[in-house]
């Protein structure tokens, strides 16, 4: 980057950031300057996530309905996760005189309408935005990339339009564009076997075919393709700018395989990634992580051999626990039970502490991100120890997986020294479970493993073909390693105890240890009348969530049960005597809100987003009723949530699918009610039933917290692990 441009671009960045102390008010011309200037700066906050001072700078514009400010708003509440907010911003946007709307609103607009699946208002939006003349080169070429989800003819009648318009003064490079986008669409249309001839003929057609082809392939999923395709082709024949839009699309390809499990053409295309933009480090990082894991695969996992005796002596009820996460820096499932365990085994009179994984919590922020961590965190009396190589946030690399396994058992071992624990406790994924393995036999000791889910139930369960993927096969490997030489392998639930043994876990090793809650945190209590007359539910039957939005859950098939029952229970006035109330944000959250949308739910939902940790309670105190739809999938078959445990202590009338795991939780007809899993007409039965009869969710309630008291606290259940732990040591 030149002198000249830095400069320009520190003048530029420092005009709009000034940009924010002038006032909006004035003539026409002067509001328009600053719109400009502020949305603009508004435009950067975004992209650093500074999302708050963004909304204010925004605000004045956005009151006063500037179709530009309204454009970036949506912007805005899609970055912040709010696609319902963000869709109904977008519209305000394109609300207007339509010769008046900026090209940018109606881009936001149909990419929005897109993401929330409404099919209507797609077309409607697509040909607004065909229909749009750019004002720039540049914003012909955002409607041809937006365009890729479109049809032929909306390409075809786009190129029409610029012709007229004599947009481009270059017409060949506006006749590539047209055939590039053109050419990717008919590589997705094509069936399986018309696609190597059309791939061929894609190849002879286009000047620059490869990152056409590497889009459509990469979308398709047939990476070991893209990757046979790519090496076909001669890195070096074409311009550098022409070889590194290769190599991003590549790169991008390489990523999406690595994460779905492709781990032999990950590497492949990461290689022919490299091989036009060597210096491109996100590809040297998908290229060495893929190639570590296919070592794994190939190799195997050497196991360490146990000292002949303790390295140290060892304090008879001591305990060192590692674990992937923890309080206070996360708060959800997987570090609530880790503190029931934790403080349970305590009040046993064992000596525990907690060593989280090697780079938590700074491998899960940003570089930007200001929050710094002490060497620990003490909650309730519980150490929580960090292992950190750098005082800021910062990327861990997990691979090669040897040398990261390495360097944290070199740091458990610096604690056990200190505490002197007797026995080494390791909780879920593989990578705590090898560092213990790998420390428990330096420093002589034994340790446990405590299988909390197994990552491979989840990529089954979006996709069957994963069980053949180099990716399944190293998860056996490494999740593996980390059982066989525990002396006991806890698991969540008697499914999962099952899997493992089918899986080769001795029988002997295994036990079960489920979820649970502090009974004392989770309590029957009144409705927050506050919250209540501000959602509007006085007199309303509350169906409620609160959780994460995750595709498993089987929220749209809540959604579609609360349609069905809103058609059967309106009365004449139009209204009806529940509501649902869903609490929390997470991936899934744009299909589930699309969903809402297309069943017009609006009358009978309210989605309240992210709440913070400590108004969770006010929310469940107003729920009467909290199904648990989760889908008849692997990872629902066999991992049980800890949310029902939580209702079921406070006293709530249950609802689950009929999934393995759920039903080891609650007994049908006495602890709650149980549907057939995957069917949104039961599930409105079984609703339907609680909504006509107070008295049976009052007494389904009361048997449910008399279970949870003896069965399901946490003081209770950390009898099985005190237990084997005496058992182990004798």
């Amino acid at each position: 980057m030149s002198l000249r441009f830095r400069v320009k671009r520190v003048i530029r960045r420092q005009a709009a950031t000034a940009s924010a102390k002038l006032p909006a008010g004035g003539p026409l011309w002067w509001r328009r300057l600053v719109e400009r200037a502020q949305v603009a700066e508004a435009r950067r906050l975004i992209a650093s996530k500074d999302l708050a001072p963004a909304r204010g700078l925004l605000k004045p514009h956005v009151d006063r309905s500037a179709p530009l400010a309204l454009a970036v708003l949506a912007e805005l509440d899609e970055r912040a996760g709010d696609y319902t907010a963000a869709l109904t911003a977008a519209r305000a946007a394109v609300a207007g005189d339509a010769a008046k709307v900026p090209f940018d609103a109606r881009l936001v607009h149909y990419r929005l309408a897109v993401t929330q699946g409404e099919q209507d208002e797609v077309a409607a939006s697509l040909a607004a935005l065909v229909d749009t003349r750019p004002r720039r080169q540049r914003q012909a070429v955002l409607t041809f990339e937006a365009l890729r989800s479109a049809t032929p003819a909306d390409v075809d009648r786009f190129r029409d339009h610029l012709v007229g318009w004599k947009t481009f003064r270059d017409t060949e490079e506006l006749t590539e564009l047209h055939d590039e986008t053109r050419a990717e669409l008919e590589l997705l249309a094509a069936s399986d076997a018309e696609l190597d001839a059309l791939v061929a003929a894609v190849d002879d057609r286009l000047r620059r075919p490869l990152p056409v082809v590497a889009r459509a392939l990469d979308q398709r999923r047939e990476w070991a393709r893209l990757a046979d395709y790519a090496e076909r082709r001669t890195a070096n024949a074409i311009a550098i700018p022409v070889r590194r839009k290769a190599a991003l699309e590549l790169r991008k390809a390489a990523s999406r395989a690595l994460t779905a499990g492709y781990t032999e053409p990950a590497q492949r295309l990461a290689a022919q990634a490299l091989a036009r933009h060597p210096d491109d480090r996100f590809a040297q990082q998908t290229w060495a992580n893929a190639a570590d894991q296919l070592l794994v695969v190939r190799e195997g996992w050497n196991a360490p051999t146990p000292a002949a005796r303790p390295a140290y002596e060892p304090r008879p009820r001591a305990v060192l626990a590692m674990l992937a996460q923890s309080l206070p820096w996360m708060s959800g499932g997987y570090a609530t039970r880790t503190h029931g365990i934790m403080t349970g085994l305590a009040n046993h009179g064992w000596d525990v502490e907690g060593v989280t994984r090697l780079g938590f919590p700074y491998d899960r922020w940003t570089m930007l991100d200001p929050r710094r961590v002490e060497d620990f965190d003490e909650v309730d009396g519980i150490k929580y120890h960090r292992v950190l190589a750098q005082t800021a946030p910062g990327p861990y690399p997990q691979h090669p997986l040897a040398g990261y396994v390495d360097r944290y058992a070199q740091a458990i071992v610096q604690h056990a020294r200190r505490h002197r624990p007797a026995l080494l406790q390791s909780s879920s994924f593989h990578v705590n479970g090898m560092a213990t393995r790998q420390a428990a036999a330096k420093l002589g000791i034994p340790y446990v493993y405590e299988m909390r889910g197994l990552e491979d139930l989840m990529k089954v369960s979006r996709d069957p073909e994963f069980r053949t993927s180099d990716r399944q096969h190293f998860l056996d490997t490494v999740e593996l390693a980390s059982c066989m030489g525990a002396e006991r392998v806890f698991v969540i639930t008697e499914a999962l105890r099952r899997e493992m043994a089918e899986r080769g876990v001795p029988e002997e090793k295994l036990v079960v240890l489920p979820n649970g809650v502090h009974t004392n945190l989770f309590q029957p209590r009144e409705r927050d009348a506050e919250l209540e007359a501000e959602l509007g539910l006085q007199g309303k039957t509350v169906i409620g969530y609160a959780g994460g939005m995750v595709d498993y859950e089987g929220l749209e098939l809540l959604l579609e049960a609360v349609a069905e029952l809103r058609e059967r229970r309106r009365g004449p006035d139009g209204s009806v005597d529940f509501h649902l109330v869903i609490v929390g944000s997470g991936p899934h959250q744009p299909v589930v809100q699309a969903t809402a949308e297309r069943l017009r739910l609006g009358d009978v939902l309210t989605f309240t987003g992210r709440v913070p940790h400590e108004e969770v309670s006010r929310y469940l105190s107003l729920f009467d009723i909290t199904p648990f739809p989760r889908l008849p999938l692997p990872v629902c078959e066999l991992i049980s949530p800890i949310k029902p445990f939580e209702s079921l202590a406070m006293g709530k009338a249950v609802i689950v699918s009929s999934v393995a795991a759920l039903t080891e939780i609650v007994n049908d007809e006495v602890t709650g009610l149980v549907f057939e899993k995957g069917s949104s007409t039961d599930l409105a039965r079984v609703i339907e039933r609680y909504i006509d009869d107070p008295g049976l969710r009052a007494a389904m309630g009361e048997r449910a917290r008399s279970w949870v008291l003896a069965e399901r606290d946490w003081s209770k259940l950390v009898d099985i692990m005190s237990a084997e732990y005496e058992k182990i040591l004798g």
